[in-house]
């Protein structure tokens, strides 16, 4: 019995403790919707899909110009590796020599000479006639008409790039 009644005494303090007051508070107002925050995740996030997806077709477009400039560069590469080669082997003395040949030319035996203060031509002259060369002394020789060379007494005016001022 010892048992009830401590029970009874602790239930009787705190029936006797004066009940709290309860005050009038105003109305809460109403939570703001989560419908414009979840409109604007989701708008973020496909904005952001977009950007991947454009930048995306960007870089593969420009690896496939890359790609073409590539093999355009190589193409024009191997062709000047082979206009260089065309040109060393043309360059050949033999070569020279043989297209001289087709054009009518024939080597010089004996070279002739200008004297450019009288204009006249001293030596050997080339008929350039498979070989038939006449030699002429240099009073039989036609003289050659030298022009005159202009000397200019005042140099031209300078009128420069237009940044110098006035």
């Amino acid at each position: 019995m010892a048992r009830t009644s401590a029970a009874r005494a602790s239930a009787a303090p705190a029936a006797a403790a004066p009940a709290p007051r309860l005050a009038v508070v105003a109305r809460p107002e109403p939570g703001r919707s989560s419908v414009p925050f979840a409109a604007l995740c989701t708008l973020i996030v496909v904005l952001a899909l977009a950007a991947v997806l454009v930048l995306n077709i960007q870089m593969s477009d420009q690896s496939y110009q890359i790609t073409r400039l590539q093999s355009q560069s190589q193409k024009l590469s191997e062709k000047g590796q082979s206009l260089s080669a065309q040109n060393d082997r043309l360059g050949t003395p033999q070569e020279l020599e043989k297209r001289a040949r087709e054009l009518g030319m024939v080597p010089v035996t004996e070279p002739s000479y200008i004297d450019l203060s009288t204009g006249t031509v001293i030596g050997q002259e080339d008929r350039g006639e498979e070989g038939a060369t006449d030699a002429k002394t240099s009073s039989e020789l036609v003289p050659a008409t030298v022009p005159q060379a202009e000397i200019y007494d005042e140099a031209p005016e300078y009128h420069g790039m237009g940044n110098e001022g006035a």
